[in-house]
C-alpha cells in the first residue's frame, strides 16, 4: 500500500546568530517570499509553520524548528510536509527542496537586516496589500458564478483573477471542466 511513500524532505543547518534574531528572520518570511503564508506559529517550542500552494496540489507546510546551540549559534531545522498524502514522485521532491532553498535563503536575506530595514519592508507589505477594488467584473460572486454556468471560459478567467477564491478551489474548478471538456470530445 505504501511502497513508493519518500521520507518528508528535511535540512538541518546551524548558524552563527542568536536564537532572538533568528526568530524575528523567520517570523518575517512571508515578507520576503509572498507564496509562504504563516499557519502556525508556536514561539514557546520555536516551531513556526508556513503553507504554501503549489500548481495541481493543495500545497505544502514548511515546518521550522529553532534550538540554541549556545548563546551566538543557533540551529534551524526545516521539514516540507504535504498538506494531503504524502511524496511519492521525484518531481515533489524536486520542488519540496526548491522550498528549503528558498527558505533558507529568506532567512540569510532577513538575518542581514536590520530591525528599522524589517519594519520599512513590513510597511511596504501593508502598503502594497490594499483592500481589492470591487469594481472589477471578477471581483463579484455573483457575476463568476453565472459566468461559470452559461460562458464557463469567461468565469475561469475570473475566478483564476479573483484574489478572493482559495488556490484549491480554482484548482478543482479547472479540473472539473478539463474533465466535462475531455468527456465531450472522448464520446465524439
Amino acid at each position: 500500500m505504501f511502497q513508493n511513500v519518500i521520507p518528508n524532505p528535511k535540512k538541518s543547518i546551524q548558524i552563527d546568530f542568536p536564537i532572538e534574531k533568528v526568530k524575528q528572520s523567520v517570523k518575517n518570511i512571508s515578507l520576503i517570499n509572498k507564496k509562504y503564508k504563516e499557519y502556525n506559529f508556536n514561539e514557546v517550542i520555536n516551531q513556526y509553520s508556513f503553507e504554501s500552494y503549489e500548481f495541481l496540489s493543495f500545497g505544502v507546510y514548511i515546518d521550522i524548528h529553532l534550538n540554541t546551540i549556545n548563546e551566538n549559534k543557533t540551529e534551524i531545522n526545516i521539514e516540507i510536509r504535504r498538506k494531503i498524502g504524502s511524496f511519492d514522485k521525484s518531481h515533489e521532491i524536486t520542488n519540496a527542496n526548491e522550498h528549503i532553498a528558498k527558505t533558507l535563503n529568506a532567512i540569510s536575506v532577513l538575518l542581514t537586516k536590520s530591525p528599522e530595514e524589517i519594519n520599512s519592508l513590513k510597511d511596504n507589505s501593508q502598503t502594497n496589500n490594499k483592500p481589492v477594488n470591487s469594481s472589477h467584473w471578477y471581483e463579484k460572486i455573483w457575476l463568476l458564478i453565472i459566468l461559470c454556468i452559461f460562458l464557463w471560459p469567461f468565469g475561469l478567467l475570473g475566478v483564476w483573477k479573483n484574489k478572493k477564491i482559495s488556490q484549491p478551489i480554482k484548482i478543482i474548478l479547472t479540473l472539473f471542466y478539463a474533465f466535462v471538456i475531455y468527456l465531450s470530445f472522448s464520446s465524439k
